[in-house]
Order: C-alpha cells, then sequence, then structure tokens
C-alpha cells in the first residue's frame, strides 16, 4: 500500500486495527505525536527515514544493539535481520535484557541503571573514549 501511495486504504486498515487493540491504537497515535505524522500513512512513510537497511553495509563502527524481550512496540525477534545487515562492522555486540532483570520494557523501562551500565561498559571495552561516569547514577 505504501508503494501505491494508498493514504485513504492505509488508514482505514489501520483505523480498523486500532479499534481492536488499544496497543495497536497507541503505537499509532504516539508514532504520530512523535514523528509529528498527521496519520498512519504519514507515520509509516516517516518510519522509512528510519531504515537501517540502505546504509547497514556503510557502517564499519562497533556496533552494540540493545532489545528488551516484553518490548510492547519492537519485536525483538526481529533483531536478527538487523544483524545479518551489520555484514561491514569492526564489532558487533547484542544484548537482550529480560524479565528476570526487570528491563524487559520499551527502552529498558523498569531498569535503567542496568542499562547504563551494559552501555557504560561496552563503550569502555571497545576501548572508546570514555564519557561515561566512574560514579554511575
Amino acid at each position: 500500500m505504501m508503494k501505491l501511495h494508498a493514504r485513504p486504504l492505509l488508514n482505514i486498515v489501520f483505523g480498523k486495527k486500532a479499534k481492536k487493540s488499544p496497543i495497536i491504537d497507541w503505537g499509532i497515535k504516539h508514532g504520530c505525536y512523535a514523528y509529528e505524522a498527521k496519520d498512519a500513512y504519514s507515520y509509516a512513510k516517516k518510519l522509512k527515514l528510519y531504515d537501517l537497511a540502505p546504509v547497514a553495509d556503510k557502517i564499519t563502527q562497533d556496533m552494540l544493539i540493545l532489545g528488551a524481550n516484553g518490548d510492547h512496540f519492537i519485536d525483538y525477534t526481529l533483531i536478527g535481520r538487523e544483524i545479518n545487515m551489520l555484514k561491514n562492522v569492526k564489532s558487533l555486540t547484542f544484548r537482550l535484557f529480560t524479565d528476570k532483570e526487570d528491563a524487559q520494557n520499551h527502552c529498558n523501562v523498569g531498569n535503567g541503571q542496568l542499562t547504563i551500565d551494559v552501555v557504560c561498559d561496552w563503550i569502555e571495552q571497545t576501548d572508546r573514549h570514555s564519557f561515561c561516569l566512574k560514579e554511575r547514577l
């Protein structure tokens, strides 16, 4: 529908799905707000600007990918596709946060300290200029 620029049809389809699912309804409304989109079609169009595929082969630095097994918005099982696209990275580290760590939610809400520690440790281990405080939050 995006390739056909079928705005009215896509908006109808998403509208019907939103009526059946509060999480889809929230996702569309939040996405429209966050990306300043006037409707589901515009939101989907703006999301294409954040597609990794067109630039993945150009990334040559160390990469850290964080996931959460209970994320209500991003299916962590899709991360495998991301990883497979990153063929030229210097190194790749993937960390899946879980409910056992209380960090399973979107953006690892619930255990921010663990997330900060993992990111800072990764930065230090990859020999980056450390911008993490030694005394963490």
